[in-house]
């Protein structure tokens, strides 16, 4: 019987449609994971239902409209993870009470209005708050909500009044010449652009890094300055990356995907949820993806910064392959081999890694080794006949072989 049901995964089977509401009666469930799906609407009250419930993860879905207040029942949930989501309003008061709940991440998301005043909100970290419409409150990186509008503030802006009504001529005046200047300036720069072709105009920004898409495309640019040579650090087979240091001054490596792979990206929606799904991959020897834009100029993926650059720069400087010894290359060799575990056998679905090369193995400040490009072959080339089937995912080819 489904209602003795404990624990039920069905993360990343491309399942779709609306949740069954039916869950609700599964009522000895204590883990319930939908996440990496295509589930579209709204979250189902009833899964306030389940009493029992300690963890709760329906990410990068397509949920939609405002988080039910039946989830505040929950009383022994531990975990929640609703981020990745087109999740909107606020966050329901009823929340207050969930006070067993620990670790909880709503990011990307359209959420509003204050966070719940309790402990596993305000000890989040803003990894698991950001990109949502406007959440305040008391916790790290938001802004504290607005306070209740004092009597000065309301007298200031009374007297304010007053003087606008005293010179109405001046300010009715200086409007006019301020909207006909203004008219002036945008008639002008309406000549000199071009219009882009109708049938590039759908490949709008998107990402998961930022919820303003379009600010974190001019950003990037801006700091590689239209994506010039000079701040170039590395070449492979999909594209060029670079190093773009970002008005926060957190530096990204930026890879700005070769033409003729933007142009074989077919089904953007699937391309994004798989993004999603490798940006939530989480381990100290992975190159951490943080998203995608994509743009009708330039397209690129943005992962995490490695300062030394990869494996096969350092092996072939005769300065650095002297300082990098044989316990630090045996160190090099463990943590290759603990990313490689950890995508094989704890990632659900497996991912598979398909060309491992000292360019993709990049090397920090401490010659500590991460994995990068994880999954790029996957993203850009799904439907390639080059991948070997393995554990419904892809695989790779050795070198040689």
């Amino acid at each position: 019987m489904l209602s003795n049901l404990q624990i039920l995964n069905l993360a990343s089977n491309n399942l779709s449609g609306l949740i069954p509401k039916q869950l609700g009666g599964c009522s000895n469930l204590l883990l319930l994971n939908l996440s990496g799906n295509k589930f579209r609407e709204s979250i189902p009250g009833e899964i306030g239902f389940l009493l029992s419930l300690q963890d709760l993860d329906l990410s990068c879905n397509f949920l939609t409209r405002e988080i039910p207040r039946q989830l505040g029942q929950l009383q022994k949930l531990e975990t929640l993870n609703v981020s990745h989501n087109m999740l909107s309003g606020r966050i329901p008061s009823t929340f207050r009470d969930m006070l067993s709940l620990t670790t909880v991440d709503i990011s990307s998301n359209k959420l509003q209005g204050p966070i719940p005043d309790i402990k596993a909100f305000h000890n989040a970290s803003f990894e698991a708050l950001r990109d949502n419409m406007g959440i305040c409150g008391n916790a790290s990186g938001l802004k504290p909500c607005n306070l209740p509008k004092s009597s000065t503030t309301v007298k200031r802006k009374s007297n304010k009044l007053v003087i606008l009504i005293v010179l109405p001529l001046l300010g009715s005046l200086l409007l006019v010449f301020v909207v006909i200047g203004g008219l002036f300036i945008l008639c002008k720069r309406a000549r000199k652009r071009k219009p882009e072709p109708e049938n590039e105009q759908h490949r709008n920004i998107f990402t998961i890094l930022g919820h303003d898409g379009k600010k974190l495309y001019e950003n990037i640019v801006e700091a590689t300055e239209e994506f010039n040579s000079n701040y170039c650090i590395g070449e492979g087979g999909y594209g060029i990356v670079y190093k773009a240091v970002m008005p926060t001054e957190e530096v990204v490596a930026v890879k700005k995907l070769h033409r003729s792979q933007t142009e074989k990206l077919s089904d953007f929606k699937a391309f994004e949820k798989e993004v999603c799904v490798l940006a939530n991959i989480r381990h100290r020897n992975i190159v951490k993806m943080y998203g995608f834009c994509s743009h009708a100029k330039h397209s690129f993926l943005v992962y995490e910064f490695i300062e030394k650059g990869s494996l096969r720069k350092i092996i072939t400087s005769e300065e650095q392959a002297i300082e990098f010894d044989w316990m630090k290359r045996l160190n090099v060799v463990k943590g290759v081999v603990g990313a490689l575990s950890y995508l094989h056998h704890s990632c659900s679905p497996p991912i598979i890694h398909r060309d491992i090369t000292s360019n993709n193995i990049l090397l920090d400040s401490e010659y500590e080794a991460h994995v990068s490009d994880f999954g790029t072959a996957r993203l850009l080339m799904p439907d390639s006949s080059n991948w070997t089937s393995f554990a419904g995912t892809f695989g790779y080819t050795a070198p040689g072989a």
